[in-house]
């Protein structure tokens, strides 16, 4: 599976920047890209669609739900795990990024380009059942990323 991660500063202030870990939505399967609405990716990809964490590692019966009540309470879950994933992610890419939870901006001591680019992991498609016990000691290894393998710019 193909992720694109991608820090972009944000215009009109500090070095403050947005970091981004998305799936590519070419290769996943009919079924979940009828279930998760695609998104652009990075403006340096040519804003390919993709496919936000949460969405991806949703398993199937959170689709199928019918009380809010429910869905919405395995839609947090599914969120906290989403979150520690794409940390793990975006932590693996830009080492700078030191958040222990990704934030939407993160201040940057030095000012970095912007940059996107490609890293091959171990397939997330519904995958929330398989990391959400672990969630709390969930390392890179364990999702397939390996240190400066299979990476290249967008």
């Amino acid at each position: 599976m193909q992720i694109i991660v991608s820090r972009t500063r944000l215009s009109g202030t500090p070095p403050d920047y947005e970091y981004r870990a998305l799936a590519l939505a070419e290769g996943l399967t009919a079924e979940r890209l009828a279930r998760a609405p695609t998104v652009p990716g990075p403006k340096s990809t040519a804003q390919i669609p993709c496919v936000r964490i949460a969405q991806l590692i949703a398993p199937e019966r959170y689709f199928t739900i019918e009380r809010d009540h429910d869905r919405a309470e395995l839609a947090t879950r599914i969120l906290i795990v989403a979150r520690r994933i794409e940390t793990l992610i975006v932590r693996s890419i830009f080492p700078e990024m030191t958040a222990d939870w990704l934030p939407i901006t993160f201040r940057v001591e030095h000012d970095p380009a912007d940059a996107a680019t490609w890293t091959s992991i171990d397939d997330l498609d519904g995958a929330f059942d398989r990391f959400k016990p672990d969630r709390d000691i969930l390392t890179a290894f364990d999702l397939g990323l390996r240190q400066d393998s299979d990476r290249r710019a967008a």
